[in-house]
């Protein structure tokens, strides 16, 4: 299966009986969920009984499964504090990730509070990853995040993700893009999301883009505002969400709407999704494109 579609879903009230009976209800292909509290710090321990049996209910019907870290977690900070809480809390939630069978857990790139800082906290980026990767579960991928731009964030356009990536230096870390995200750093993706997904993956390298965030926007590009709408009704538009499937590099990678409308955005992206294979079958161009070359090191893709 191409670029399986799924969506966020809550999982409050158990992983089995909330997260799942949501996938379930919106025909969802990929699923990602909050850690804990993602306004919090606290990383709950979780129902080892019901993270046994979503993890066995996500396998038998070959569901990828993405965890989100909490928003509080940031390693741009100057705070020591801050610093050493964010490697805490993800030590937590990557050992967790493994235990429901999670394919990647995606923290936000974050900010150093003060432009004048962001130097000094991209150098730091190698000291503070590097060891929560060398303890980190086998078969959970760490993908970074960028945000929608101001508040001295680290990665937000296209040029400061590839200089974070850069910093990092580290190929076992992935991307995740948010298309509502780079709209509200300034990216214009209106017209140019091809090229702005071509200049990303040229820079950090092939292999390295594992998921994306589709996500329509209430607010002008380069507004730094994070407002989601429902696809289609925001100020991207369907086309953009259409041309997700028609770019190489994006070939297999899971796309996942964090909207207040998942029950309708699904089945708009499965629908854009076929409309795009129908379009390559009726031109007479392969329905398939050349797989992925995965970074050295990187985790294998589930068989779908």
């Amino acid at each position: 299966m191409s670029s399986p579609i799924g969506a966020h879903v809550l999982v409050g009230g158990g992983l089995v009986k909330k997260g799942l009976q949501e996938a379930r209800a919106i025909g969802a292909e990929a699923i990602q969920f909050f850690a804990g509290n993602p306004r919090g710090w606290r990383q709950p321990t979780g129902d080892p009984h019901d993270a046994a049996e979503f993890r066995a209910a996500c396998a038998e019907s070959g569901l990828p499964v993405y965890v989100h870290a909490p928003y509080l977690l940031n390693f741009g900070s100057p705070d020591e504090a801050v610093l050493e809480k964010s490697a805490q809390a993800l030590t937590v939630i990557m050992r967790r990730a493994r235990l429901v069978g999670a394919v990647a857990v995606i923290v936000h790139a974050g900010s150093s509070v003060r432009p004048e800082l962001r130097e000094p906290a991209l150098a730091r980026l190698p000291r503070l990853f590097a060891p929560l990767l060398d303890t980190a579960p086998p078969g959970v991928r760490l993908l970074i995040e960028p945000t929608c731009g101001g508040g001295a964030a680290l990665a937000a356009t296209v040029d400061s993700t590839v200089e974070y990536f850069a910093a990092l230096d580290d190929e076992r870390i992935g991307l995740c893009i948010d298309t509502c995200h780079l709209h509200a750093a300034g990216e214009d993706l209106t017209g140019g999301l091809h090229a702005v997904v071509n200049r990303l993956t040229e820079a950090i390298g092939p292999g390295r883009l594992d998921l994306v965030h589709a996500n329509d926007s209430r607010d002008p590009a380069g507004s730094h505002r994070d407002r989601h709408e429902t696809l289609g009704k925001g100020l991207l538009g369907e086309d953009v969400f259409r041309s997700l499937f028609t770019i190489p590099q994006l070939h297999d990678i899971p796309v996942l709407v964090e909207t207040a409308t998942n029950e309708v955005d699904v089945p708009t992206l499965k629908r854009l999704r076929d409309e795009v294979r129908q379009g390559f079958s009726a031109a007479g161009s392969p329905g398939a494109r050349p797989a992925r070359t995965r970074a050295p090191g990187a985790r294998p893709r589930p068989v779908e």
